[in-house]
């Protein structure tokens, strides 16, 4: 017998089955298929688990186009593997193919009565299909999940598919929700949150009554005694330790849902208004309640909940100063404090912290903290973006023997960078960047440089990405929010008002700022410059309320989404900063694209980590050669903004190129300006014309007198026609123009 095979028959053992019950009956398209309980996979030396849905009809997932049948698998021995971002170890005991979802499982009795629609009394829930499986051995109606948390249907935010089917048909007066007994165990660590397991638990209760909420059942919480938990933990242990009449008394409890502390079963009811009362249960409520509950553990040790440092002084518990005031720091001569907070909108489970440092003032401060000299100090801000492993929240100077310690405003980003497929984000980038070049390559692969760049070398120079489309639905503003979620903290979404306002320290320390619906009219000239100085410039100004501005790197890259395709901003002839991409429609709405994307953004970052730049960077002052992201849209900008006095001037030199027939003409600025100015229409002044002529066309007079020929135009009397001719010469230091800088022959 092997080593799988006899870890099987153990597992089958504790179950209540044998080698030969390990059967069931299963539906293949309808037809009945019979399969293992738990099979054997030798290559993973794990056992699997098949799963069916209510029905019985086999769970299959899709890949490549085929269908397969989806199981999970339990190893014989956990696997360990290392966290990229943290590089700490962890231990896996289960898996599943990757991005297959969550499943809940259904055991062979709850088969049995769904397809018979048999009415159910009471239903539990347990975590794991082991552990189900116990149960349903012993006749209970029960089916598991694979984690705590993993009860609803993440897509849609709604409960489990399967579950709702079957409490749709079965109909049970109640729901119960059963835990194992180590529920409530706490392992000191001194940099360990001690609440966090708690509040896992406690939230999974509550998540777990707001899911079922729509499904008119009584619900329980429930858990095995905590007596058990360094013997029995599980249901399935504990079954297995139990003699014949003790199991009697198990189901005994369980079926009568009996509340309070019993012999096997601790069960709660869920009602309106359980939520202090669960929080209570789960040492949430005080710090003084979960240290009572706690105290052989905890002892005099300093311990952290709920974010803060405490320790017991022999009669009470105190917060610990120390840690007080590290959540304090005084850069300069201003006080921060570092306040976290989460997006519920993106970050539903609290997941990842946002950083703010607010300014304090310093009595309040005093308040908080009594010795002031524990707060850390730091001499100036930094800004210095790194998105590996690299990462330093603090760095540290030392010149002619003077220290200077410095804070980072720049957030760590934290994936999980490894190899696998990203069709969702290939499909989108190469509908974001379907537009091309005026040499007629696509922009797609400048895309992805663009965004490797962003992430691998974010303190390279980009120029201004502009996406612009008069349509609506095209992904402009999808485009935005994505690059938030690949560089978290580090990316910001604004509009015209918060990008255009006094106060900056909301946005000027980030890598990637996106403008929503951005337009900056002729009128607002000081805007247009500030997003001139922000692409291009070393350093930016940090301005908050109520405190000094004070001096940051730049490495704002900036990405504006508009729908005026042609005047959201002057932009002049030969500007390089900007790289203007129409978007086109979408053609077929995704409203769970960015959940898609979300999941594969490891999957992209580690394709980029190993690609190779498509385009030579340092060709310009924003890297890219300038042909590489020259576009017919920002062509059409340029012509359709450019300054009304530059397009008279162009426009009166060009006409008298095509009316003349000369391949070079004579001007001074004061002629151009007199000639411009008695067609009508238009005045322009002298300085305006040589202001042109110096600083966009870099034009300068002749070095010398010379003799030059200007001409006019009078009415063939005969034939009714203009003439144009040379009418006369002139001396003067004119100007010298070429007949190909303002005509271009096709």
């Amino acid at each position: 017998m092997t080593q799988l095979k006899e870890y099987l028959t153990t597992r089958l053992a504790s179950i209540g089955l044998s080698p030969e019950s390990n059967r069931r009956i299963c539906y293949e398209s309808g037809q009945p298929r019979e399969i293992p309980i738990l099979g054997e996979k030798e290559t993973e030396q794990a056992i699997y688990i098949p799963y069916c849905a209510p029905d019985g009809e086999i769970t299959t997932y899709e890949r490549d186009g085929k269908k397969y049948p989806f199981s999970r698998l339990r190893y014989m021995k956990p696997k360990e593997y290392e966290v990229k971002a943290t590089g700490k170890k962890k231990t896996m005991r289960y898996s599943q193919p990757p991005k297959t979802g969550v499943y809940t499982y259904m055991t062979p009795g709850i088969v049995n009565r769904y397809r018979l629609s048999e009415k159910i009394k009471t239903l539990f829930i347990v975590e794991g299909e082991i552990k189900a499986l116990a149960g349903d051995v012993l006749g209970l109606p029960i089916i598991g999940i694979g984690g705590i948390q993993n009860i609803k249907d993440k897509d849609n935010n709604t409960i489990d598919e399967y579950i709702e089917l079957l409490v749709k048909r079965c109909k049970p007066d109640n729901v119960v929700l059963l835990f194992d007994a180590d529920l409530l165990d706490v392992k000191y660590a001194e940099d360990k949150d001690l609440s966090t397991r708690l509040q896992n638990f406690c939230t999974a209760v509550m998540n777990f009554m707001e899911y079922m909420k729509p499904l008119d059942v009584d619900l329980y919480f429930a858990h095995i005694a905590t007596k058990y938990s360094e013997t029995a933990k599980g249901l399935d242990d504990l079954i297995s330790s139990l003699k014949p009449k003790q199991k009697t008394k198990l189901v005994e409890e369980l079926n009568y849902l009996i509340t309070g502390r019993k012999d096997f079963i601790n069960c709660m009811a869920l009602t309106p208004g359980i939520k202090y009362k669960l929080e209570k249960y789960f040492r949430l409520d005080s710090v003084s309640n979960f240290y009572e509950s706690y105290k052989d553990i905890l002892q005099d040790k300093i311990f952290r909940w709920k974010g803060q440092a405490y320790y017991y002084d022999g009669s009470k518990v105190e917060r610990d100063v120390a840690s007080k005031a590290r959540t304090y720091m005084l850069v300069g001569n201003v006080y921060y404090r570092k306040c976290y907070t989460f997006n519920e909108k993106t970050d539903k489970e609290s997941k990842y912290p946002i950083l703010t440092l607010v300014p304090y003032n310093k009595e309040i401060v005093k308040q908080e903290v009594k010795d002031l000299t524990l707060i850390p100090k730091f001499q100036m801000f930094i800004n210095i973006p790194d998105n590996t492993d690299n990462y330093k929240r603090y760095k540290f100077y030392n010149y002619n023997n003077v220290d200077t310690t410095c804070y980072n405003r720049y957030n760590p980003v934290k994936h999980q960078i490894e190899p696998g497929a990203w069709p969702t984000i290939e499909k989108f980038l190469k509908h974001i960047f379907s537009a091309e070049n005026t040499s007629g390559e696509s922009l797609y692969e400048f895309g992805l440089d663009y965004i490797q760049h962003t992430f691998y070398r974010p303190m390279e120079k980009m120029p201004v990405i502009c996406l612009t489309s008069t349509e609506r639905n095209t992904g402009k503003s999808t485009f935005l929010y994505f690059m938030r979620e690949i560089f978290k903290d580090n990316a910001v979404v604004l509009d015209n008002e918060r990008f255009a306002g006094r106060f900056t320290d909301h946005f000027v320390d980030k890598l990637v700022v996106g403008i929503e619906e951005g337009f900056v009219g002729e009128e607002k000239k000081t805007l247009k410059e500030r997003i001139k100085n922000y692409a291009t410039n070393d350093t930016v100004w940090v301005e908050p309320k109520g405190e000094k501005p004070y001096l940051i790197d730049n490495y704002m890259h900036l990405i504006i989404c508009t729908n005026n395709e042609t005047n959201f901003m002057q932009i002049d002839e030969g500007e390089n900063r900007f790289a203007v991409i129409k978007v086109p429609t979408l053609t077929a709405d995704d409203p769970m694209i960015m959940n898609k994307m979300k999941k594969e953004i490891g999957h992209f970052l580690h394709y980029l980590q190993n690609r190779k730049y498509h385009y030579p960077y340092n060709e310009s002052r924003f890297g890219f050669a300038t042909k590489v992201y020259e576009t017919e849209s920002l062509k059409r900008v340029q012509e359709r903004t450019e300054n009304k006095v530059n397009k008279e001037i162009k426009q009166y030199i060009a006409d008298c190129f095509i009316n003349y027939m000369e391949s070079e003409l004579y001007f001074t600025a004061k002629e151009l300006a007199q000639e411009i100015n008695r067609d009508g229409g238009f005045s322009v002044s002298k300085t305006a014309v040589s202001d042109y002529l110096k600083y966009d066309l870099n034009k300068m007079p002749e070095d010398r007198v010379i003799r030059y020929k200007y001409y006019g135009a009078k009415l063939d009397s005969q034939t009714g026609t203009i003439i144009y001719e040379a009418i006369g010469t002139k001396v003067g230091r004119p100007y010298k123009f070429k007949r190909d800088e303002f005509i271009k022959e096709e």
